[in-house]
């Protein structure tokens, strides 16, 4: 049945039919709002009794769609571009999206559990999830979201990998680091900043003491720098030559001659700010304005191991 009501100065229509998902939208105009609900409560019961069936699009194309239309505007977008991809090359992107069940999702998250870990499978869920929710609020298909009726897997203990003193010698002064590498090892562990970060340094980012990244993983954000790190930057060429995948191939191939094992570039962040509270006895709130951290919690148990 569909129900009306004024919200936030404007007509709201809630359809409500037992067995599907609640579909809400407002309107300015009292008449546009009851005829929406009218129209909408019709196509579903007109369906449910196989009358006027819909024609349901297929996963693929609405996975491109809210790619080519939602994604797109997102600074997550290469991240979900890359993820979607993935997904197209299931069999249920063939399938008409009201017949990607639950049991169809969950039956993709086993045979995941079988390629990557837990938190990659999580991720990739939560791209699903987000279509389909895309899907029902604003594509005005009356679909429940499968993603939500399964059991996730549960997400690894946060990495807590710490380079040894030995470690971090043969990354900074071994025979087989290159000035570049050199300077962006060690300006990440004066800094705390991410890969993206760092190869994103403009010299026009520098203040003082102070660094200025207009586009961080999360907010623009002002680093506090310190004379080492001035001094790295004095004398770097701005910006750093090097793509984020020929960055992440040296790395491995740098770690592997030095026998470094399990070793992954953003483990140098955590390192950095895990010696910014526990040797430079900075306080949480002076680390979490390093980090860009919103959340005290994620910083302690992440970084400090506590």
């Amino acid at each position: 049945m569909a129900y009306l009501r004024k919200h936030r100065g404007k007509w709201q229509t809630v359809v409500r039919i037992k067995g599907h998902t609640n579909i809400a939208r407002s309107f300015t105009q009292r008449s546009d709002a009851k005829r929406w609900g009218q129209e909408t409560e019709l196509k579903i019961r007109r369906e449910d009794a196989g009358i006027g069936r819909i024609k349901y699009p297929t996963f693929r194309e609405v996975a491109l769609r809210y790619l080519n239309e939602t994604s797109m505007g997102k600074k997550c977008f290469k991240v979900e571009r890359v993820i979607i991809n993935i997904l197209l090359h299931e069999s249920f992107a063939e399938y008409p999206i009201n017949k990607v069940t639950p049991s169809v999702i969950a039956r993709f998250r086993d045979k995941q559990k079988k390629i990557v870990k837990e938190n990659t499978i999580n991720r990739r869920l939560d791209v699903i999830s987000t279509i389909f929710t895309t899907v029902r609020k604003e594509w005005d298909y009356a679909l429940k979201n499968p993603v939500l009726s399964i059991r996730r897997p549960k997400n690894p203990e946060p990495r807590n990998r710490r380079f040894t003193d030995a470690e971090l010698n043969l990354l900074l002064r071994g025979n087989r680091t290159s000035e570049l590498m050199r300077t962006i090892v060690e300006l990440a562990l004066e800094t705390g900043m991410r890969q993206t970060e760092l190869l994103s340094i403009r010299p026009e980012h520098i203040r003082g003491n102070t660094l200025f990244i207009p586009v961080a993983k999360t907010k623009p954000r002002t680093i506090p720098l310190t004379s080492r790190a001035q001094e790295i930057l004095k004398h770097a060429s701005l910006p750093f030559n090097i793509s984020a995948d020929r960055l992440g191939k040296q790395w491995r191939k740098l770690c592997k001659h030095y026998g470094i094992e399990d070793a992954h570039f953003h483990d140098l962040r955590r390192q950095s700010l895990t010696n910014f509270m526990l040797k430079k006895k900075l306080s949480v709130a002076e680390t979490m304005m390093i980090a860009g951290h919103s959340d005290p919690r994620m910083l302690l148990r992440t970084y400090n191991n506590l």
